[in-house]
């Protein structure tokens, strides 16, 4: 089974996840470039917030905070900025091992090693 399974219409896309559907193209929903931020940041986050699961460190308040800046010719972001906030009262000490901890992100990785992309059209 694929990955994921993606239904096109003119400005709308469902993604289908198993048994999660993502749609985008309105005022409403998410941008494919929204959810590809948002994936970003999840990652980051999830990587932090489990390793403060994993040391007994609080993570009531920790989030990441994204800003995107973009080449001005092509729209493409040149620079993904991510600062991490974490929990009130966070050790001093613990805070260079959390920022690893989300810089460790599998989604960010797939950039220093990127995949090659197949586009091919589907025999039906």
């Amino acid at each position: 089974m694929p990955t994921a399974r993606i239904e096109i219409t003119p400005y709308h896309a469902e993604v289908h996840f198993d048994n999660l559907v993502i749609k985008t193209g309105s005022e409403e929903t998410p941008s494919p470039f929204q959810l590809f931020l948002a994936s970003l940041g999840a990652c980051a986050g999830l990587n932090a917030a489990g390793y403060c699961e994993n040391h007994e460190l609080p993570t009531e308040g920790l989030k990441i905070i994204m800003d995107v800046e973009r080449d001005p010719d092509t729209r493409l972001a040149s620079v993904i900025k991510m600062q991490l906030v974490p929990p009130k009262g966070f050790p001093e000490k613990r805070k260079k091992a959390l920022l690893r901890a989300a810089e460790a992100c599998f989604v960010k990785r797939h950039f220093t090693s990127p995949p090659r992309f197949e586009t091919s059209i589907a025999e039906e």
